[in-house]
């Protein structure tokens, strides 16, 4: 007869075997496996020493804690990550959200509300490589009346960010489009009328793709890698975005952490955005997101 082990005793031992893998914050990713498993929240997994497993259940614990230890991003492990405080599905093959793009996503938001006491109708915002849909549908369930263009070149992310739209209730809020950049958006009429454009893109330096931690490189390169120097994708959307956006709207971009002054330059290089970009702090102190409104 197989050995019962309460849901602590697992936890112990998926903390003692991911700690002789050298995997950060073992007890956590511990505890957060036997969170999703069990559907009961960390502190109540504590609660009762008669918790147990069935066997398949235990089975899973087991292989899950395993597929950690061998550099498998959690959020793939349990399909999920959390962003905003809102709960999303993701899966291999589709960019795990990360929390230094809540300040892209807190700052947009601002702008969105300030915006909405001047401008109550509908907001168009468009999502460049929308990923599982983090952005496009925190927006959407933030700010009721705006609806997102959500856009990426991905049919599995654009499956998943579907999915997480119809999870949180905002479909309607939201139109998903495959393809590359501002593309798909040429035979939609709100070219000038967009309020704002909101892109976190790949930009990791295409000789660091090989330097990056083993959890990062089982995620897509194409949600990473940005070229050169990193800077491809800012170098297309920078100049495309001015005949989009309307008078007053606003480009907001995440940036890498080393890659402010050469963004501003290209931004600055457009004659139609207004001369005082805005800059955004994680925070280690690093710039992570610029902001710029159309004259």
């Amino acid at each position: 007869m197989p050995e019962r082990k309460s849901i602590r005793e697992l936890i112990k031992w998926g903390k003692e075997y991911l700690s002789s893998k050298r995997i950060s914050s073992p007890q956590v990713v511990a505890e957060l496996i036997a969170e999703n498993i069990t559907g009961k929240s960390r502190p109540y997994l504590y609660f009762d020493d008669d918790v147990y497993l069935d066997e398949k259940k235990k089975a899973l614990f087991e292989k899950n804690i395993r597929r950690c230890a061998r550099k498998v991003p959690l959020a793939y492990v349990i399909c999920e990550q959390y962003f905003m405080g809102y709960r999303f599905f993701v899966r291999p093959g589709v960019f795990i959200p990360r929390p230094q793009t809540e300040i892209l996503v807190e700052k947009s938001l601002q702008f969105l509300q300030k915006l909405n006491k001047t401008h109550p109708e509908k907001i168009i915002v468009v999502d460049i490589g929308t990923g599982c849909g983090n952005i496009a549908v925190t927006i959407a369930k933030e700010i009721k009346n705006a609806f997102i263009y959500a856009v990426d070149i991905s049919s599995l992310a654009l499956e998943v960010a579907k999915y997480n739209a119809k999870y949180h209730r905002v479909s309607s809020q939201i139109k998903f489009l495959a393809g590359d950049l501002f593309s798909p958006l040429s035979n939609i009429p709100i070219q000038g009328k967009i309020d704002l454009i909101v892109s976190n893109p790949p930009y990791v330096e295409r000789e660091k793709m090989r330097y990056l931690p083993e959890e990062v490189k089982k995620e897509p390169d194409f949600a990473l890698d940005g070229g050169k120097e990193g800077l491809s994708f800012y170098q297309r959307i920078i100049p495309a975005s001015t005949r989009w956006l309307r008078g007053k709207g606003v480009l907001m971009l995440e940036i890498g952490y080393n890659q402010a002054e050469k963004v501003l330059n290209m931004i600055r290089r457009e004659k139609e955005f207004a001369n005082s970009p805005c800059l955004f702090y994680d925070l280690e102190g690093n710039a992570r997101v610029i902001s710029v409104a159309k004259k």
